[in-house]
This record gives structure tokens, C-alpha cells and sequence, in this order.
């Protein structure tokens, strides 16, 4: 008896579990798109954005209105930072669900960063009129108006931010990069550094490390610049700009050696840099390699006639060569130029008089 109630409880456990197999494989059978859009979810999640797309775009062919799948494709696309295509999608996705704030506000960032200025501040405007107060849409206003030059209001938005969330990172980093712009740069230096580290220094694109590194360039921190400089190089090794400048800090800092390899560097990179041979040669006179720096000095000049500070520059390695009228000449020209300092070093050490030149 109680083999025969164990199997009756078999069958019945059997016929149970194929019954909800089957009814699962109908589920799944009944909306495919809703399939292939979970699977992309995992797809996303392992950062997976090519692959992912692929099986979103399936999704749509099945569901022609699947704005949710429209979004997620966008999504991905501005990872790739494809934003034609993210704004393509995401105007799909807006057509199924017109009034879905995100699809707009996203929209607007997306025409953004896809250089469409007129569109973006008319998404902006839409998200606005259905949700005030969004932080990170006014965070994005905020960008839109600094870039369009109101620098006022912008500065007025992210003030207003930071009053209402003071830990969030985007408004001191997007404040920081505007203090920047306007040459505030101990104020800069502050706003960047805190959305540095309120954000964890997640996700932060070069350009502000640059804008930090420049602040503290312009603000006389050579060693803090040298740092912010370093985080630059690592990421790209090949990056220029940030391998002439960090030679130029090395240079305040005596570091001349340091600096003549980060120059070595950037000339390669750019043999037609005439900024790196003046900074190049600078850092042979502090070694003391005169006859070098004059070579970087003439080549710089061969790429920009007109360029005061090598000028200058050149001055003060023919003064130290006892190359008296030529370090006049060279200063006076600089004064032609419009060098501020020119005139300070004529008279000190040429009695004012402008050798070889006139005015």
C-alpha cells in the first residue's frame, strides 16, 4: 500500500512539475521581447553595452513600441559615447511614451553632448515643466547656460544646488570647472577637489583633472599641479598636454631633469611643439647645459617668430654666457611683443636702453 501511494504521489508531483513547465514555456513563448530585454539587463550589468544593444534591438523588432528597450539601447549608446544614436533612440522612446520625464531629461542631455545645443535646451524645458526641482537636470542647465555663456545664471543654479545638496558632486565639479573658466582658480581648485572626493573619483573625465591642474598651475601650486598631472599621464600616456605642463611644474619645483624626460616625451609626440622647446630649453639652463637650451631656444623661435616668452627665456641663458647684447636684443623684442617682464629685466640689467631695436 504504501508502494502504491508513493508512486500515485510521484505521478502526481510529475504531472504538477510538467504542467509548470509548460506553462513557463508559454510565458516565455508569449512575449520573446520581454526575454531578450532581461537578458541584455545582465548583459549591461557586466558593462557587456555592444552585446546588450544587439539583443535590445531584437526586443524592438518584436515589440515596435517597446519604449523601455528604446531607453536601455540609448543607454548603452551613451556609454559608447555614441550620443547621435542614444538621441536617436531615446526620440524612438519619447514617441511611445511621451510623457516620461527621464526618456526627456535624458534626451536633453544626450542633444548635448551631441553638440545640439537648441534641441538639448528644449528638452530641458519640457523635463523642467513636469518635474521642478530635478537636481540633476538643474545640475545639466546649469552646464547648457555655462557653456552659452551665462555665466551668471549658471553660477546661480549651482549655487542653488549646493544649497539644497551639499554633497552632491556634479554641481562642485561643474562650479569648479565654471571658477575655472573664469580664472578663479583658488576657488576652482576648492569646488574640484571636493567633487573629487564626494564622488569617490568615480567616473571623472579628464577634463576636469585638466581644469584641476591648470588651477593649480596658474595658482603657483607646482607640486599639487605635478600630482593632478601625474593621474593624467597614467591614464594616457601619450597625453600631450599633460606631459608639457607637468615638465613645465617639474621646472618651479627644480625638478630640471624630471622635466627635460616628461619634455623628451611631448616632443616626440609633437616634434612642431614650440611651447615644449621653450619649456625644454628652460630646463636645460637649470641644469646648466647652455649650449643645449640655446639649440631648444632657436628651434622654438624657427616654429613661432612671434612667441615672447622664449624670448625672454633666451635672454636670460645668453646674460648667463656673457652674451650681454644678445640678452638685450632678445628682451627687447619680447617688450615688442608685449612681455610683461621684458621691461622689468631691460632695466635692470640693459639700463633700459633697447639695443638694436626700434619702436
Amino acid at each position: 500500500m504504501r508502494g502504491i501511494l508513493f508512486i500515485y504521489l510521484f505521478i502526481i508531483s510529475l504531472s504538477t512539475c510538467l504542467a509548470q513547465k509548460s506553462k513557463t514555456d508559454t510565458t516565455r513563448t508569449l512575449d520573446p521581447a520581454a526575454d531578450l530585454y532581461k537578458v541584455s539587463m545582465k548583459l549591461i550589468d557586466s558593462l557587456k553595452y555592444k552585446d546588450a544593444i544587439k539583443l535590445l534591438e531584437k526586443a524592438t523588432r518584436i515589440k515596435k513600441d517597446y519604449a523601455e528597450a528604446f531607453n536601455k539601447i540609448a543607454f548603452c549608446y551613451m556609454q559608447l559615447n555614441d550620443f547621435a544614436s542614444a538621441q536617436k533612440n531615446l526620440e524612438f522612446s519619447l514617441k511611445y511614451d511621451p510623457d516620461n520625464f527621464n526618456c526627456i531629461k535624458y534626451l536633453g542631455r544626450a542633444c548635448y553632448l551631441n553638440k545640439k545645443y537648441d534641441q538639448a535646451k528644449k528638452y530641458y524645458d519640457s523635463a523642467d515643466s513636469l518635474v521642478s526641482h530635478d537636481i540633476e537636470l538643474m545640475c545639466y542647465i546649469a552646464e547648457l547656460r555655462a557653456f552659452g555663456q551665462d555665466l551668471k545664471g549658471a553660477l546661480d543654479m549651482y549655487n542653488n544646488i549646493t544649497y539644497e545638496r551639499d554633497n552632491y558632486a556634479p554641481a562642485y565639479l561643474g562650479r569648479g570647472m565654471l571658477k575655472f573658466k573664469q580664472k578663479e582658480y583658488p576657488y576652482a581648485i576648492k569646488d574640484i577637489e571636493q567633487g573629487l572626493a564626494l564622488s569617490k573619483y568615480q567616473k571623472i573625465d579628464d577634463n576636469i583633472y585638466l581644469s584641476l591642474a591648470q588651477s593649480k598651475f596658474e595658482a603657483g601650486d607646482y607640486k599639487g599641479a605635478v600630482k593632478v598631472f601625474d593621474t593624467l599621464v597614467k591614464r594616457n600616456p601619450k597625453n600631450e598636454f599633460a606631459l608639457t605642463y607637468r615638465g613645465a611644474s617639474k621646472i618651479y619645483v627644480n625638478d630640471f631633469s624630471g622635466a627635460v624626460k616628461d619634455l623628451d616625451e611631448a616632443i616626440k609626440l609633437n616634434p612642431k611643439s614650440y611651447i615644449a622647446y621653450n619649456f625644454r630649453g628652460t630646463a636645460k639652463g637649470g641644469l646648466k647645459q647652455n649650449v643645449e637650451a640655446l639649440k631648444d631656444f632657436d628651434f622654438c623661435i624657427k616654429l613661432k617668430v612671434d612667441y615672447a616668452s622664449v624670448y625672454v627665456n633666451r635672454a636670460a641663458i645668453r646674460m648667463a654666457s656673457k652674451d650681454k647684447r644678445g640678452a638685450c636684443e632678445d628682451l627687447n623684442k619680447a617688450d615688442q611683443l608685449g612681455s610683461d617682464i621684458a621691461i622689468q629685466y631691460l632695466q635692470q640689467f640693459c639700463g633700459g636702453d633697447r639695443v638694436g631695436m626700434e619702436r
